[in-house]
């Protein structure tokens, strides 16, 4: 059987590993870095200006506030690519950027910005297949969503959001395989796509201890990448869309200083074309659960937990070679040191617990094993 028939799913993969960086496929576990703390749990449980990337009506519980950070990756993975004897190993950093603004214009209306980014450089130390015509796999995928974001207070306790999503990507691919292995695809440099959907919210404080949250996101059909369409992207139509996802959540206080947060995510891979023709992903539903302990005006404590299936079978690992994103389960730590005049520093850290797999079926023979985790750093402006 030949297996370099397969290979065109290696496409992709040498972008997203920005994207699909955690435990949810090309997410981040969660957005913001106090959010990211408790291991996304946040859909009830706003706590930043970066709140419409996880829940658009968080907005309207955060007052006016500018919030900034960077998710640091760091990713240790090491494969064996088509026999157990052609191993390859690869080590790399990658700063992921957020931000977020929101103006409370009165009791009831706030205005707000939010961005949810992803993106990541990945390359193996060596080319997958050792032959001189074929170069060492690198690729960069970049994808930012921009979320202008209009939420209102219906009453004291009821709270809708409505964001537009509008996305950017930046594609740049070289050294994939031709199917016979003779060569590499030709390298197109640099290119573009756009996008453009929405996302809603519902917040709903039931109870003075009690918190419900509900988000839609739709579907964002980005625009065809020009170059890559006619081989890398051509099973697919060109683009890369942005899938459909909802979630819900509650958060809990069971005594003044301490919250709980529960969520669930729905991710609908398998109705974009390139995650699951090309990669075979199916859709993911994702649990997370989180804690935030105010320990004292000054110093606020966070962790959490998070879990969800890989989002590929094993007889795909061969077409997930370069997207060694493929952790389930992650782990995380989180603090906030408010300094009473306005400003707040978040510092935090995630652990994506160690995972492989191992091909069957067209890929046999070959397997990912993978370390990661995050460190983030973040600071926050009330005004």
């Amino acid at each position: 059987m030949n297996k370099f028939l397969v290979l065109a799913g290696v496409v992709l993969s040498s972008q997203i590993p920005s994207i699909c960086l955690a435990a949810n496929g090309t997410q981040l576990t969660g957005y913001g870095a106090k959010a990211a703390g408790m291991a996304g749990a946040s859909v009830a449980f706003p706590q930043d200006a970066i709140a419409a990337a996880n829940n658009p009506a968080g907005m309207a519980e955060v007052g006016s506030r500018v919030d900034g950070d960077f998710q640091i990756l760091y990713v240790d993975t090491e494969t064996e690519f088509l026999n157990s004897e052609n191993k390859h190993s690869g080590k790399r950093y990658a700063p992921i950027p957020e931000f977020g603004v929101n103006y409370q214009v009165n009791d009831r209306l706030s205005l707000g910005f939010s961005t949810a980014a992803s993106g990541v450089l990945f390359r193996y130390d060596d080319e997958l297949i050792p032959n001189p015509n074929v170069d060492r796999a690198k690729g960069a995928f970049m994808q930012v969503i921009g979320l202008p974001t209009i939420a209102y207070k219906i009453t004291d306790q009821l709270s809708l959001g409505f964001s537009l999503a509008l996305a950017a990507q930046r594609l740049e691919i070289q050294g994939i395989p031709l199917p016979d292995g003779s060569a590499s695809n030709p390298a197109h440099g640099a290119e573009y796509s756009y996008g453009a959907s929405w996302r809603v919210g519902a917040l709903w404080k039931a109870k003075p201890w009690l918190s419900v949250g509900a988000m839609y996101a739709s579907k964002i059909k980005m625009s065809n990448y020009n170059s890559y369409e006619d081989d890398l992207l051509s099973t697919t139509g060109g683009s890369i869309d942005i899938p459909e996802q909802y979630a819900l959540g509650v958060a809990v206080k069971p005594i003044d200083n301490l919250t709980v947060a529960l969520d669930w995510q729905h991710i609908s891979w398998q109705n974009s074309d390139t995650y699951h023709e090309t990669f075979g992903w199916r859709s993911q539903d994702i649990f997370r659960l989180g804690a935030s302990y105010v320990l004292s005006p000054e110093w606020t404590v966070r962790a959490g937990y998070s879990t969800t299936r890989k989002q590929f079978p094993t007889d795909y690992t061969l077409q997930n070679t370069l997207l060694v994103g493929i952790n389930p389960k992650a782990a995380t730590f989180g603090v906030t040191r408010d300094f009473r005049e306005n400003g707040e520093l978040t510092l935090g850290y995630e652990y994506d617990l160690s995972t492989s797999s191992k091909g069957s079926g067209v890929s046999e023979g070959t397997k990912i094993r993978t370390n990661m985790g995050f460190v983030t750093v973040g600071y926050g402006w009330k005004f």
